[in-house]
């Protein structure tokens, strides 16, 4: 084995996630596969017709009561790059921006 090389690595898998709910720092998912307290990865998802990126990290997993192997996860949006177009945090910000521009219009 030592004659091998070692370097870092990453182990990823895909997960479907029904979004329950979002906002400009998480998201709350719904799955059949239960999910550990502190673990990172990457949401993938449409908003506004636009494909969007994050990294997340797990705060809370909660099996859904009565209905065996349906978990709701409570995920924090990572600051580690910074908010960019494609990004989740920049498409929710926009939405919100076309929001408040709506009800300041509607106020007039």
């Amino acid at each position: 084995m030592s004659s091998m090389l070692e370097f870092p690595a990453i182990l990823t898998r895909e997960l479907s996630v029904r979004v329950l709910d979002i906002s400009a720092s998480g998201c709350l998912l719904e799955t059949r596969r239960r999910m550990e307290v502190g673990t990172t990865g990457t949401l993938q998802l449409r908003l506004a017709g636009t494909d969007c990126t994050d990294d997340v990290e797990v705060v809370r997993c909660d099996a859904v009561k009565g209905v065996p192997s349906l978990y709701r996860i409570g995920v924090r949006l990572l600051w580690t790059p910074p908010r960019r177009a494609g990004s989740i945090r920049h498409a929710v910000a926009s939405q919100l921006a076309e929001l408040d521009q709506s009800d300041a219009i509607v106020a007039s």
